[in-house]
């Protein structure tokens, strides 16, 4: 299908115009998540970090996962999307030693 292989490569052009916007990132794994290519979504949630982090962006975990709630309330919802912001974010800026309490606090926010 071309659509999504253009939609990409708009993306990707975007991505070098604007390193530092992670809202490109996360449509990127939206775009991968509605034609069905879940394996992608976790490489580009993953470049998402590396890539920001490499322009000096400091990825704020609360932003994050703001982000993955609003990909989870998508219609249709983009859960795999959220559970990738998830997993790459959750423990940024957290110490091994505060992770059970801070991850606690995240879940009853969840409520």
């Amino acid at each position: 299908n071309l659509k999504p292989f253009q939609a990409r490569r708009v993306l990707n052009k975007a991505r070098e115009t604007l390193p530092t916007e992670p809202a490109i990132w996360v449509t990127a794994a939206k775009l991968e998540e509605a034609n069905d290519n879940a394996a992608m979504i976790c490489k580009v949630m993953e470049r998402a970090v590396k890539s920001l982090r490499s322009h000096g962006v400091t990825i704020d975990r609360d932003y994050w996962l703001k982000e993955a709630e609003t990909a989870e309330k998508n219609e249709p919802p983009a859960t795999v999307v959220c559970r990738e912001i998830v997993r790459v974010t959750i423990g940024v800026g957290v110490e091994d030693e505060d992770r059970k309490r801070t991850w606690k606090a995240d879940a009853e926010e969840c409520r």
